[in-house]
Parts: C-alpha cells; sequence; structure tokens
C-alpha cells in the first residue's frame, strides 16, 4: 500500500509539473509570439498592397498622359482606393516608433508624389508640350518622385519582413525549448515509473494479478473467465463471488436477448399493422385496401399471400395476390380452393398441407379470406396477423360500400363509361400526382363526326346505339391504366397515365381506327372520329390547361378534315376517311 501511495504521489507531481510547462508555454506562445507575428505579417502584406496599389497609379497616369484615353483613370482610381485602405490598416497597426518613422517617411514621399499626380491629371498634353520636350521633362519628374517613394518604401516592407521572420524564428526556438523540456521530464517521469513498476510487481503477488485479468475479461463480455484457486482466502472468496455472479448474468444475458429480439420482432409487426391500418383506413379504394393487406400478411409471414373477398353474390374472388406486379388484378378465372371455403364457413383459420387461411371477419360475417402457402407461423405473427385481419376487414367492407355508392353516382347510364363528374375528380387526382412525382400524363378529347346528322337522318335511337358501340369500342382498346369518360353529347374524354406525347399519340390513333371500323346495323351509316390529344408539360400551371390544350387539338382534328387525331402542339397523324 504504501508503495502506491508513493507512486501515486509522484505521478500527481509529474502531471503538475507537465501542467505548469503546458499552461506557461500556450500563453507565451498565444498572448505573446503568435500575436507578435501575425501582427508582423499584416503590417508586411499592408506594405506590399500599398507598392502594389502604386505601381498601378503610376503605370495608369503615365498611359493617360501618352493616349489621354480615360480608360486608363480607371486603374488609377482603384489603385488610389487600394493605397488608402492599405496605408489606413498600416497606421493603425502601428507598435514600434522606429516603424514610425519608416512610414513617415514613405507617407512624405507618397504626398509629394500625389501632387505631381494631380498635375498630371489635369494636364492638357498639346502638341507644343511634346515637341518643346515639357511633357518629358513632367513626365521625368513624376518617375523622380516614384523612385523617392520606392526608396522608403522598400526599407519599410523589408524590416517588416525580417522583424516577422525573427518572431517566427523566436516562436520555433520557444517550441523546441518546451519540447525538450517536457521530453525531459518524461524521461525522468519514465524512469522513476519504471524504478515504481519494478517494485510494485515484486511486491503485489500473482493471485492479484490473475484476479485482475478476470475482472477485465468479464467486463469485457467473456462471461466464461474464471479465477483459478492461489491459496489465498480472500482473494479466493472474491474470485468464486466473481465467478457466480458471471454465471447469473451469462443466464440472464441469454434471456434478455431471446426476449429483446422477440419483442423487436412484435413491435416491428405491430408497427407495420398500425401503418397499414393508418393508410387502408383513410382509403375508400377496394384495390389499394387489398394491395396494402396483401403486401403486409406476406410480408409478416415471409410466405406468398393471396387476399379472396365475397362478392355482392357471395362468391369469394381473388383481389390481390402478393407476387403480381403492382397494380395487376389477378385473372377473374381464379377459384378459391375448399380451405378458402371452409375458412369462410368456420369463420376460423384453418391448414391444408403447406397452405394456411385465416378469416377477415366483421359483424360476424366473413368478407374475405387472407390464403398463405407457408408450412409453419409462429405464435407472434399469428396474433399480430388476427389484428391485421381485423383491421382490413373494416377497411375493406367500407370501401366496398363506397365503391357500390360512388358507382351508381358516376356511371353514365347509356354508355356505361364514367361521368363527368367522376372525370374531373380523378383528373385532379392525376394531375396532383403527375406534378408531386414528376410523371407523364395526356388527356384526349374524342368527339364523333357528323353526330347531329346522324342523329336527325336515323333518329336519336341509333344515335344512342351509335354511342353505347363507340364507349365499348374505345374500352376495348385502351390500356388497363387508361380511363374514358362521357364528357357530355358526343364527346368522350380519356386520361392516359404514365404516358408521354408519343405513346399518346400511338394510343390516340387506335382509338381512331377502333371507332372507325364501326358499323350501324340496318343503316348505310358510318362511324368516325375526331381526337385531340395533349400531354402535361412543365409550363401548365392547372389541368385545366391540359383539358383546354386537347380541346384545341381536337378543333384542329375537326378542321383539318375529321376522321384524325391531332397533338395540341402539332399533328401526329393524319388518316384519310
Amino acid at each position: 500500500m504504501w508503495e502506491l501511495q508513493r507512486s501515486e504521489r509522484a505521478t500527481v507531481w509529474t502531471l503538475c509539473i507537465l501542467l505548469v510547462l503546458s499552461v506557461a508555454s500556450s500563453a507565451y506562445l498565444i498572448l505573446v509570439s503568435q500575436v507578435r507575428v501575425v501582427e508582423l505579417t499584416e503590417m508586411t502584406q499592408q506594405s506590399r498592397l500599398s507598392n502594389a496599389a502604386m505601381l498601378d497609379q503610376e503605370t495608369s497616369l503615365r498611359g493617360w498622359l501618352a493616349t489621354r484615353d480615360p480608360q486608363f483613370l480607371q486603374p488609377y482610381r482603384e489603385g488610389a482606393r487600394e493605397w488608402d485602405a492599405a496605408s489606413g490598416a498600416l497606421l493603425e497597426s502601428l507598435v514600434r516608433p522606429d516603424v514610425n518613422e519608416n512610414i513617415v517617411t514613405m507617407l512624405l514621399t507618397h504626398q509629394e508624389w500625389e501632387e505631381w499626380a494631380t498635375q498630371a491629371r489635369a494636364m492638357k498634353a498639346s502638341p507644343a508640350d511634346r515637341s518643346s520636350g515639357r511633357l518629358s521633362a513632367f513626365l521625368l519628374e513624376g518617375k523622380e518622385l516614384f523612385d523617392d517613394y520606392r526608396s522608403a518604401q522598400e526599407p519599410t516592407t523589408e524590416y517588416f519582413s525580417a522583424q516577422r521572420d525573427d518572431a517566427i524564428t523566436d516562436q520555433r526556438n520557444a517550441l523546441i525549448l518546451v519540447m525538450v523540456a517536457t521530453l525531459g521530464l518524461l524521461l525522468v517521469a519514465a524512469s522513476l515509473a519504471l524504478q515504481r513498476g519494478r517494485r510494485l510487481r515484486r511486491t503485489v503477488t500473482a493471485p492479484l494479478d490473475r484476479l485482475s485479468t478476470t475482472i477485465g475479461s468479464l467486463r469485457s463480455g467473456d462471461l466464461s473467465a474464471r479465477t483459478s484457486a492461489s491459496g489465498v482466502v480472500e482473494l479466493d472468496s472474491i474470485g468464486a463471488a466473481l465467478g457466480d455472479l458471471a454465471t447469473e448474468l451469462q443466464a440472464a444475458g441469454d434471456e434478455a436477448v431471446a426476449r429483446e429480439a422477440r419483442l423487436l420482432r412484435l413491435a416491428t409487426r405491430f408497427e407495420t399493422v398500425v401503418r397499414v391500418g393508418r393508410e387502408i383506413s383513410a382509403s375508400l379504394s377496394t384495390r389499394y385496401v387489398s394491395e396494402s393487406v396483401t403486401a403486409a400478411a406476406a410480408d409478416l409471414l415471409g410466405a406468398p399471400a393471396t387476399l379472396w373477398v365475397r362478392d355482392d353474390t357471395g362468391i369469394f374472388r381473388a383481389t390481390r395476390r402478393s407476387d403480381d406486379p403492382r397494380g395487376a388484378v389477378p385473372p377473374s378465372t381464379l377459384v378459391a380452393s375448399t380451405l378458402v371455403g371452409d375458412v369462410a364457413a368456420d369463420a376460423r383459420s384453418a391448414v391444408s398441407g403447406p397452405t394456411r387461411a385465416y378469416p377477415m371477419v366483421l359483424a360476424g360475417r366473413v368478407i374475405g379470406v387472407l390464403e398463405a402457402n407457408v408450412d409453419d407461423v409462429d405464435a407472434d405473427a399469428e396474433q399480430v396477423l388476427e389484428a391485421l385481419m381485423a383491421t382490413a376487414a373494416a377497411a375493406l367492407e367500407s370501401a366496398r360500400l363506397h365503391g357500390s355508392i360512388r358507382e351508381l353516382a358516376d356511371i353514365d347510364p347509356l354508355t356505361q363509361l364514367s361521368n363527368r363528374r367522376r372525370l374531373e375528380s380523378d383528373m385532379e387526382t392525376e394531375w396532383d400526382r403527375s406534378r408531386r412525382y414528376g410523371r407523364p400524363m395526356s388527356f384526349v378529347m374524342l368527339d364523333l363526326d357528323h353526330f347531329k346528322m346522324l342523329n336527325d337522318e336515323y333518329g336519336h335511337l341509333v344515335g344512342d346505339t351509335v354511342l353505347r358501340a363507340a364507349a365499348t369500342a374505345v374500352n376495348g382498346v385502351l390500356r388497363s391504366s387508361d380511363t374514358a369518360y362521357r364528357y357530355g353529347g358526343e364527346e368522350i374524354a380519356l386520361i392516359l397515365r404514365e404516358t408521354g406525347p408519343d405513346d399518346a399519340a400511338i394510343v390516340a390513333e387506335r382509338l381512331r381506327a377502333a371507332v372507325a371500323s364501326l358499323t350501324v346495323d340496318g343503316t348505310a351509316a358510318t362511324v368516325t372520329a375526331s381526337l385531340g390529344v395533349a400531354s402535361a408539360s412543365d409550363d401548365m400551371a392547372h389541368q385545366t390547361e391540359l383539358v383546354s390544350c386537347a380541346d384545341a387539338a381536337l378543333y384542329d382534328a375537326k378542321s383539318g378534315g375529321r376522321n384524325r387525331v391531332m397533338h395540341w402542339s402539332a399533328p401526329v397523324a393524319t388518316v384519310a376517311g
């Protein structure tokens, strides 16, 4: 113990001496030496800047006197401003009397040259002045004054530079001295520490070293470390207690890791349920709800999943498969398995071979069944899945009821196309999506040619038949991502999602050809259509501009002879009718 106390005192004294040396040297370098170096560096820089400014003035004035070109006076003025700034800064940084004398001499010679420069700016060098040699004499006088200035300025700059170099040298010598003193002190301290260390190793026993090693291993996380018997009762008792504590800690750690992993999985899964529940609770789209729920269930189970939803006739139809691309609708030919029917009848989950099915129950009625190809599911996953199914059931039923009501309100009864009310809602949604994500979008206006003449000649019943046939033909060639609407009268509007100008022109031509192929039974009437196409661009501020551009293109198509497609900026295709 006495050796430890002596070693501690020696260490404390060494640290105190090092601290004092460090503080003293730092104070000198920061408060004295570095301040002097910075000050002299600044004075040297300002002296050189003032000289450069004088050179600009002298050169500019000579150019002015030689050419009388006013452009030569601009560098002179800039040099004068730079001289004023540099000389002012130089005067503010004066700290030594001998420097004052140098600067005053430089300023006086500059003042004399400045008086000559004032005369030079006002001088009108006539041919007589040039021929008589007066101009040459005047220029020679300016050169002599400038040389006097240079003779006064150069010693000032050299003095500052030399003083700065001396200050840097003093600073470097001080650093070397501090470093040598520190190294010497460290060597002395190291020598003392070595002696103390040898003495401590002789007086501290090997069992204590082994005990310290064991404690270090336990602290680093190696709970298997143990201390062997040493024969010293006290140390062996401490070692045994450490061994028992390590055993208990290892058991508790293993249990905590397992519990933490389980809780983390549960938290992540429930977070997914909450997120999906928040997303689908605000959605009134059966397709969107189906996609979100199926994707979440497949991720939760780690296996492909299919969602079956009961339609209005009571038949379960597949609305989403997790392996399908986003937005894809399963084929209508898919038939629910016997397992799906059993789960729907019993309102309980069931297993059949490698397939499991989970009911979606709302108010005692099974409205959907989730089918997954998974062999084994842990209890925690099934618990989270039950919460997801409960949330999804309510969202699906709400979306289904809303869809039925909205379908009645948004469908045109004659053509079975979406009506103009639905167009305005969808147009606003798609416009916002296109702007937010920078995605292409196009709009098409289709108008049946000479439709009023057809009504007048064959009657409105035939006209209605033509409208229905045109709507059917349009829907027959549309892509799954596009939507057709009855805009009004004989006009049909179409939203082409994810479609730029080139693809929009191809789709529009396909629509025109489909309408042109129509025939009216019992009549000699022919049916054609004119189409106007417009694509969203950065200079459009609102979706109404897109509609207006398509309408303008439609007008061009009508004016150009009908039965053709026109783009709002230029014709895309022309087909003779």
